[in-house]
């Protein structure tokens, strides 16, 4: 597997490299989920373009998400790298690439850690009451991931390698052919083992050398997109293919003898996705965009009966195929604009669970989730300030429920509004809230991962209602955010440890009630010429309400996340980075529902970027890093500890 890793990013250097003769500058907006307008009032939001990624070295798409106020990324007890938006759980983040949804409907979420840093161009991050295109189940953020960009039609690549057996190398290219464009992108990742901090954290299913047990990874992911862009009308399609095969690490707080934590390997995960972007210009005020997907998912889960993984005790393989659109229409009547949206998505999920000390599979068991979204949009004048309101109806409905009980359709209602002014010299304040509705996913109410769960028949969806309010200033040599912000979550699913046959179970439940309030806040302005300083910092407070749970402090939401990072370029061609991130204190559960402290932990990471040749247009780069310099511990999650000291090093190309 990592021969062929390497002979693909290598193949495809050589395949692509005729494709960068000529440049074509695309209109991105075609991709755009939520579209940028003059009059559109957006809730707060975060942009990294692919300069602000370069220095930053992420090895995959969840490291880019680190460093920005609010936004976090770890590692759960299945392996998967997902994203969270103040803490909220992660299938209250909605993840999208290219306009489409990414994650896997039958859970609602998406493993980012297996998507390659190098495919993405830029991000967004939107936070809050997002506009109405993201659809349902959006109640914390969406994350927006961008294949297109300025630099989409340009050349480069990369290649590294490090600490544990780990490497990578991407190469992408794009340009045209007249009215046509084209992109492709090849990259591919391995590593045999996660570096321990310390060997004291991980008390149980660890062994004394050789890196974290079952930590190992191979990855190869493929990209090419097609374009077309004329004078009235523009479309794209891409293709996604992602193929996977993994180690999840055991949570190492679980004495085996007590409660046997997951011993599982993933053999063979495969994710491929089709979308189709276009763009047609009705009139001189009115605009059709449309988005389609279609999704096909594939994977495997074999359980091993202990941390020596050589028997296999059962398996499961999971069989997913979605597809969806979506369509906006907006038409502007000066001084309003309005938008018309509706989007639909039906996915069907097939699941058999093989017990292979027997050789016994069972049923083929098969079930299918329907979402619906339809609403509408009006940015206004409101006196000074200019607002945007919205409106949606919600639906979802299960019509294939395996050999659980049926269960009828679910429909919420959510609004939105936003109003925007400038209140002093290059100062904004923008004030936004609404409400919104996440229906449980397919697998929050029939999954039962492997015994492991007890399902609740009786789950309901979750609302949230949010209030921010962002205040920015930008200056010539600074800018500075502070965004308070609140939400209220009803019927909010959470989990709890049951005892089933003296058996501890874990089961998703619906809290009555959560409140969450807290302030982001960065900063960035230049201290001397070549020196610059980025200053973050989120400080959280998420509680349920008084007898509502056993513990009232939220899980796994630390208190504070504080950092920043100086950024040093003595000359033109040498980037130095030095970031410091502070995790605080959070809670969580251990295997038999006690909670558990989760210490704070600091982070420091170095970057360093020497720019040694100009081969034509194309700038040649030596890149060093070294992740977690300090070795410290942080925990996201009871015994699954962060990764330790790590070193990286290796050449790019821009």
């Amino acid at each position: 597997m990592k021969f062929r890793l390497w002979a693909m990013a290598t193949a495809a250097s050589i395949v692509v490299a005729p494709l960068t003769a000529a440049v074509v500058e695309e209109d991105a907006e075609i991709i755009v989920t939520a579209a940028e307008m003059d009059d559109r009032i957006m809730p707060p939001r975060l942009t990294a373009d692919a300069a602000f990624l370069i220095e930053r070295q992420p090895r995959n798409v969840g490291e880019m998400l680190r460093f920005l106020p609010g936004i976090s990324a770890k590692t759960n007890s299945r392996g998967e790298t997902i994203a969270r938006v103040r803490g909220a759980e992660e299938r209250q983040t909605q993840v999208f690439l290219d306009g489409a949804p990414l994650a896997v409907p039958w859970d609602g979420r998406i493993d980012i850690g297996v998507l390659p840093a190098g495919l993405v161009r830029s991000v967004e991050v939107a936070k809050g009451a997002v506009p109405i295109e993201y659809g349902t189940n959006a109640v914390a953020g969406a994350i927006d991931l961008r294949t297109t960009g300025d630099d989409a039609q340009a050349a480069g690549g990369m290649v590294q390698a490090g600490s544990g057996g780990f490497g990578t190398a991407s190469v992408f290219a794009g340009g045209d052919a007249g009215r046509f464009h084209v992109q492709a992108a090849v990259a591919g990742v391995t590593r045999d083992a996660e570096p321990v901090a310390r060997l004291g954290a991980l008390p149980f299913s660890q062994a004394t050398t050789g890196g974290r047990t079952n930590t190992d990874l191979d990855s190869l992911s493929l990209f090419g997109a097609i374009g077309y862009t004329g004078a009235r009308v523009a479309a794209r399609a891409s293709l996604l293919q992602v193929t996977t095969r993994r180690g999840i690490a055991p949570e190492s707080d679980r004495d085996p003898a007590v409660a046997a934590p997951r011993y599982w390997r993933y053999p063979d995960i495969d994710l491929t996705q089709l979308t189709v972007n276009a763009r047609a210009e009705l009139g001189a005020a009115t605009t059709l965009r449309a988005v389609g997907w279609r999704q096909w998912f594939g994977q495997s889960i074999d359980s091993y009966g202990d941390a020596g993984y050589t028997l296999r005790q059962a398996r499961q393989d999971d069989d997913d195929d979605t597809l969806g659109a979506r369509l906006t229409l907006a038409t502007a009547a000066a001084p309003f604009t309005m938008r018309l949206t509706g989007s639909a998505q039906t996915s069907r999920h097939a699941q058999v669970e093989t017990d292979l000390r027997v050789g016994t599979a069972g049923p083929r068991r098969v079930y299918r989730q329907n979402l619906f979204t339809l609403g509408a949009e009006l940015d206004a004048p409101v006196g000074p300030a200019r607002a945007t309101i919205g409106v949606a109806y919600d639906r979802a409905t299960t019509p294939l429920t395996g050999d659980k009980p049926a269960q009828g359709a679910i429909d919420a209602m959510a609004f939105s509004v936003a109003v925007a002014g400038e209140v002093a010299d290059a100062t904004t304040l923008t004030v936004s809230g609404g409400r919104r509705t996440r229906f449980p996913s397919a697998r929050e109410l029939f999954g039962e991962a492997l015994g492991r769960f007890l399902i609740n028949p009786e789950l309901r969806p979750e609302t949230a209602w949010m209030a921010d309010a962002a205040l920015v200033w930008r200056g010539d040599a600074a800018n500075f955010t502070l965004n308070p912000f609140y939400q209220r979550g009803e019927d909010t699913i959470a989990q709890r440890v049951v005892r089933v046959d003296n058996v501890a179970l874990r089961q998703r439940y619906n809290q009555s009630g959560t409140r969450v309030f807290g302030i982001d806040a960065m900063a960035d302005f230049t201290l001397a010429p070549g020196l610059d300083v980025e200053l973050f910092g989120t400080a959280l407070s998420a509680r349920a309400d008084p007898g509502d749970a056993a513990f009232r402090t939220l899980l796994q939401r630390p208190s504070y996340e504080v950092g920043g990072a100086l950024r040093y370029r003595p000359v033109e061609a040498l980037l130095l980075r030095a970031e410091y991130r502070r995790v605080g204190p959070a809670t969580d559960l251990d295997a038999s529902g006690n909670r558990v402290a989760l210490a704070a932990g600091d982070e420091v990471n170095l970057r360093g970027q020497w720019r040694i040749a100009d081969v034509g247009a194309r700038a040649v780069s030596i890149t060093v890093a070294v992740d977690n310099v300090g070795n410290d511990i942080i925990t996201p999650q009871a015994g699954l500890p962060m990764a330790g000291r790590a070193v990286r090093m290796g050449l790019r190309v821009d």
